[in-house]
This record gives C-alpha cells, sequence and structure tokens, in this order.
C-alpha cells in the first residue's frame, strides 16, 4: 500500500536563493525548524514525501523549483482549484496520505485543499514528528 507524507509551506525560506533562477528541492528551499525536522525525519525514514506549496501545489521531495513569495491569503479562488487539481494528479496512485499539521502556521487554505480534494478520504492528520514511520 503506497503512503506519502506531507506538510505545508513556509514563509521562512533559504535567503541566498531570493531573486536567483536557481531551482531546489523542498529540503533546501525551506528554512522552518519545524519543516526542517519533518523532512529530515522522512529521509531518515526513506518515505515518500511533499509539502503542500501556495503556489505550486503538491512539491515533491524530488521536484526542483525557484524561490517564491506566496501567503496562503494571496491565493485566488482560480489558483486554489489549481492546487487542488495538483493535489488530485499527483497524489492519485497513495492509498494513504498522511499530513503533518504544525498548528501555528496552519492556514485555512490548506484545510480547505485538503476537505476539498477528491482524494479527502485518504487523508490523515497528524502533529507528532513520530508518526512518521
Amino acid at each position: 500500500m503506497m503512503r506519502i507524507y506531507l506538510t505545508h509551506c513556509s514563509k521562512e525560506k533559504e535567503p541566498s536563493l531570493k531573486g536567483t533562477d536557481i531551482a531546489v528541492t523542498p529540503d533546501k528551499l525551506y528554512t522552518n525548524l519545524e519543516i526542517q525536522e519533518f523532512m529530515k525525519r522522512c529521509q531518515e525514514k526513506k518515505v515518500n514525501w511533499g509539502v503542500l506549496s501556495d503556489l505550486y501545489g503538491i512539491y515533491l521531495s524530488d521536484e526542483c523549483h525557484v524561490w517564491y513569495e506566496k501567503h496562503p491569503d494571496t491565493v485566488t479562488p482560480q489558483e486554489e482549484e489549481s492546487v487542488i487539481q495538483d493535489f488530485n494528479d499527483k497524489l492519485s496512485s497513495y492509498a494513504e496520505i498522511f499530513f503533518f499539521v504544525r498548528p501555528e502556521s496552519f492556514h485555512s487554505f490548506y484545510e480547505r485543499v485538503l476537505n476539498r480534494t477528491l482524494l479527502t478520504d485518504r487523508v490523515r492528520l497528524f502533529q507528532r514528528i513520530d508518526c512518521v514511520k
């Protein structure tokens, strides 16, 4: 049974990448301590993982993107639909989608995506990093 672990993006990003065209994987882009701990745990456990991005949708661990600034408050309804469609497309092969919630930065946008995806019945929320197994 295929499983993936996700968390939501963070505003804290690698400052040296700002204003460049350098595309990197999510573990090189996001610098927030909790998201770094999540990504490190996933790498140690050798599990599939990714980040729910306000701009890119599902940003898988092996994908490369450039630095961006996008607050979830600025996501338009059309962009939200695009993120939901990306979620559906990229994650349809996973039977289990475990989503690491970081409560202090869990925006209502992420909750809407998780509730509106066609895959909502596969999503399980968790808040303890040791749930990544």
